[in-house]
């Protein structure tokens, strides 16, 4: 003989699988975009870059901060400690206290700004995600795009920028809080094709170009442009001096 299943039974069941679909809804960012990259989560020396420069990837400035950081600071106001350059920056969460070898030994309470410039391949409305622990930000062309900024454990955040094919500008910044925990994923994704770490295979990216230190050579023109007047103004001063004694011998 069957039974029929208890109306409770059937609430219970149904309020149980509501929640499980309301979970999956709420880290569905999570689940697609952490989840298959997250691979082995050891650290190494080179999670955010190396020394070593490259001519096709980003170039990272690391920046010391202070230990009452909230959100990312002006990075133009601040000198850096050292530049590392990377690929791409595909970080899953993971504990970090490596520092960064040849740059300096911090490990927690830094920021990094990154920088290159970028053509697509195909033109189009790109969808670009940032999951950081703690904060970030994505610029392209000097527009923000991506707003994750914050002292926050493991946050994803997306938005849809429209692109054609000339050259891009782009800056990621990113800042670490208090120790150990760190993550840092930037991916791209075309209208319905799958999401990629950037700059995966619609980016090409170009590294800025070696700083060539031109607003030392302006501070140096300046200094010898002043040097040369004030030996003009001594010049000037030392022809009159024998033509006033003259003249003021002649009247004696």
């Amino acid at each position: 003989m069957k039974h029929k299943n208890h109306p409770v039974q059937q609430s219970l069941s149904f309020d149980f699988f509501s929640m499980v679909v309301a979970a999956l809804k709420k880290h569905l960012l999570f689940l697609i975009f952490y989840c298959p990259c997250t691979g082995l989560n050891s650290q190494t020396a080179n999670d955010f870059g190396t020394k070593d420069r490259i001519g096709n990837g980003l170039e990272g400035n690391i920046f010391a901060l202070s230990a009452d950081t909230r959100r990312l600071p002006d990075f133009d106001t601040m000198s850096s400690l050292g530049t590392i350059y990377t690929k791409e920056l595909n970080i899953p969460r993971r504990s970090w206290t490596n520092g960064f070898p040849g740059v300096t030994d911090r490990f927690e309470w830094f920021g990094i700004e990154y920088k290159a410039t970028f053509t697509v391949k195909k033109a189009g409305r790109y969808t670009f995600t940032l999951l950081s622990d703690d904060g970030s930000k994505l610029f392209i062309d000097d527009s923000l795009v991506v707003d994750n900024d914050g002292l926050h454990g493991l946050v994803g955040k997306s938005n849809i920028f429209e692109l054609d094919k000339s050259p891009h500008k782009i800056k990621i910044q990113y800042f670490q809080g208090p120790r150990t925990e760190i993550a840092l994923q930037f991916f791209a994704k075309l209208d319905n094709e799958n999401s990629e770490i950037f700059p995966g295979n619609n980016f090409a990216l170009t590294t800025p170009p070696v700083q060539t230190g031109s607003k030392s050579l302006f501070i140096w023109i300046l200094i010898a442009g002043l040097i040369l007047l004030l030996f003009v103004i001594w010049y000037r001063r030392k022809r009159k001096q024998p033509a006033a004694l003259k003249n003021g011998s002649g009247q004696q």
